[in-house]
């Protein structure tokens, strides 16, 4: 009983070192897979400023409200 035991633990073992591995394509891993590196000075620099959106904010509000003012206006 015990020589069927080890062998159902040796047996997969044994049969994985007999598989054939691929082999590694190198040409895949070229450098230009690589990530590109930043500079220390770039990681702790502050985020850039964003642009104001009022000015953004306003055409669209004043577009919306002709828009409901012609709809208003429109006999349905």
């Amino acid at each position: 009983m015990r020589s069927v035991t080890l062998l159902c633990v040796l047996l997969p073992v044994v049969l994985s070192g007999c598989a054939a591995l691929p082999k590694r394509d190198r040409a895949a891993a070229t450098q230009a897979d690589w990530p590109v590196l930043l500079t220390i000075e770039d990681l702790t620099a502050p985020p850039p400023a964003e642009a104001d959106p009022t000015e953004a904010l306003e055409a669209r509000a004043a577009a919306l409200r002709a828009r409901a003012a012609l709809l208003a206006a429109t006999d349905i």
